[in-house]
């Protein structure tokens, strides 16, 4: 038992660090349907406060003195003038009042379509929370949820009818084919909403006609209609230039990688790191790997002495790994007590945790961390990511929570698409639709059409750009690393496997 325990614990981790070294997520030129709707109020204060006793004070003020003293009161007039329409900016969301669809408010009755009734959309969630290896917080994934159906329903809702999270299912780690089973047996949800360790259950809900909108931390989530993700499904092990460019821009030449050896996709995310670098490395300044490893297994039980100290030994200035959190923690250790910690810039795939950050500040300074969406360091002039903090401004923020929030906002926005006398089945029809979807621009935008199974031996199925969104650690918090101000996101074309610079792009639609 304690056996198959950790055997389930390893796959789930592995999954975890395969994912998150590939590059991808979701935003699209059809949304706007949810950032629409709170422009309204805006529009409505301008007029009454600004417009109105202009018109008045004008020409009761200005008009008697005028003969008298023309020399002197043109130019305060032209002042005022100047003064009052200062104010318009304020009602900047105005412009963004069209891309609402006149349909959202129609209501039309629906009957046989499970969750549905005349006053609520209800969707189910499965989520690990107990058991939960890494020690971090999935739960915040219903928060992001929650946090994104009162947006909208505080708007007015979608069709007449509010959308509700209804039921919230724990997996705890072992049971997600029982919850989903239960979940498609009850019948009484429109979708599911999923983030999980494992995903026993994917093939149970997609057979069911469930739509299912998660946390792409899996295989699963390829080659399955109704099943999508925050990121669409990613070439692991593929060869690109992000890590050579990584490298370069702090300095490093010796390279060292990890990967875990109980997981084949650990293993194939480390060997594409590895190819990659080797591939380019006369581009890359004559980089090269000096020390690899895919032999360790999750928990270091043994401890990583040997491996710090041959990296010592080599002179390794770098170290990518397809590890989690803690396994990075267990590197950094080692390397501070060979006092080896300093030389080292380490590069992690999925260490984008506020709270663990700044208790483990002086192990991680200096080193880059890879996000698969804008860090919330990093502002842009997204309409999507003012309303999300804003309606989290109450929640301790968590990689999860805006997971969540995503996951949300595709759901919505499949609905405005498939129209008020909707399914499932018009539902997925609908977010399948999007070609150009970065979630008002938080994410690498997703072609729905064409990206759902792995690109690694369906090129035609990968993203358009390979992209990284990174932030370094400073004092125990995040900087934004990559891009510049307005643009955090550098892009290489995938179809070019020529070396060439890395470009700044913001996809806010």
């Amino acid at each position: 038992m304690t056996a198959h325990w950790w055997k389930l614990i390893f796959a789930a981790l592995a999954v975890l660090a395969l994912v998150a070294t590939a590059c991808g997520n979701a935003g699209n030129d059809d949304e706007g349907g949810a950032p629409a709707a709170t422009a309204a109020p805006a529009p409505e204060e301008a007029p009454d406060d600004e417009p109105a006793p202009a018109p008045e004070e004008a020409p009761d003020d200005e008009p008697a003195p005028a003969p008298e003293e023309a020399d002197d009161e043109p130019a305060p007039a032209p002042e005022e003038a100047d003064d009052e329409p200062a104010p318009e900016p304020e009602a900047e969301p105005e412009p963004e009042e069209p891309k609402e669809p006149e349909h959202r408010h129609d209501f039309v009755p629906i009957s046989g379509v499970p969750g549905v009734n005349d006053d609520e959309i209800k969707v189910t969630s499965i989520v690990t929370i107990s058991n939960n290896a890494l020690g971090t917080n999935i739960g915040a994934y219903n928060d992001g949820i929650e946090a994104y159906f009162n947006f909208i329903n505080d708007t007015g809702g979608i069709y007449g009818r509010e959308l509700v999270l209804a039921t919230k299912r724990d997996d705890q780690l072992f049971q997600n084919l029982p919850e989903s089973l239960a979940m498609v047996e009850e019948d009484d949800s429109l979708a599911a909403f999923v983030a999980t360790l494992l995903f026993f259950g994917a093939d149970t809900l997609n057979d069911a006609g469930v739509p299912v909108f998660g946390w792409n931390i899996h295989n699963e989530f390829a080659d399955r209609w109704n099943i999508v993700g925050n990121i669409a499904p990613s070439c692991i092990g593929c060869i690109h230039q992000l890590f050579p460019y990584v490298a370069t821009q702090v300095g490093a030449t010796k390279i060292g990688v990890f990967g875990y050896g109980n997981s084949e996709n650990s293993k194939v995310c480390a060997e594409g790191t590895r190819d990659s670098i080797e591939h380019y490395s006369a581009e890359a300044g004559g980089m090269t790997v000096e020390f690899f490893d895919t032999s360790i297994e999750f928990g270091m039980t043994g401890g990583i002495a040997p491996q710090v100290s041959e990296m010592k030994d080599k002179g390794v200035d770098f170290i990518f790994t397809c590890l989690d959190l803690n396994g990075m923690r267990t590197i950094a250790q080692e390397l501070a007590k060979q006092d080896y910690r300093d030389q080292v810039t380490m590069y992690h795939p999925n260490t984008y945790n506020h709270e663990f950050v700044a208790a483990n500040a002086d192990l991680f300074e200096g080193d880059l961390v890879f996000v698969q969406f804008v860090p919330f360091e990093a502002e842009i002039d997204s309409e999507l990511q003012r309303r999300f903090f804003e309606y989290t401004a109450d929640l301790k923020l968590e990689e999860q929570t805006i997971v969540g929030w995503l996951n949300a906002h595709l759901f919505y926005d499949g609905l405005l698409a498939a129209g008020p006398e909707f399914d499932r089945a018009s539902l997925m029809e609908a977010v399948r639709g999007f070609d150009d979807y970065s979630h008002d621009g938080l994410t690498n935008p997703i072609d729905w059409s064409r990206q759902i199974a792995l690109p690694n031996d369906n090129p035609d199925a990968d993203y358009e750009y390979r992209c990284i969104n990174a932030v370094e650690i400073v004092d125990g918090a995040f900087v934004q690393w990559t891009g510049e101000p307005g643009k955090p996101w550098q892009c290489w074309e995938v179809a070019r496997t020529d070396w060439h610079e890395p470009e700044a792009f913001s996809f806010v639609n």
